[in-house]
């Protein structure tokens, strides 16, 4: 599974997504704080790390991070994907049948 993980971090230097807090957006996504999103915070996680929670993304926030993850994934490698991630959250290949 891919994640856009966000940040409080504003990285000037950096194309991304800002998200006030306090915006529509914000307080449909119940953010404490403005967050912004970055193609560089892109992470492949195996689904059952993932904690699935309530919430409304506004369409067209959806659309602004599914463009940029669409980019990422064309221009970040696999290592670049997996940066900081633990080795049991690093997804596995797929076994085919009579594979060990």
């Amino acid at each position: 599974m891919v994640v856009l993980c966000g940040t409080g971090t504003q990285r000037f230097e950096l194309a991304g997504i800002p998200v006030q807090s306090h915006s529509a957006a914000g307080k449909a996504l119940r953010l404490t704080k403005d967050t912004y999103f970055y193609a560089t915070n892109l992470r492949s996680v195996r689904l059952g790390h993932v904690e699935v929670r309530e919430g409304y993304c506004p369409p067209s926030l959806f659309l602004q991070v599914r463009y940029l993850v669409e980019g990422a994934l064309m221009v970040l490698s696999a290592a670049e994907q997996e940066k900081d991630l633990s080795e049991d959250a690093r997804p596995r290949p797929i076994q085919t049948p009579g594979q060990t």
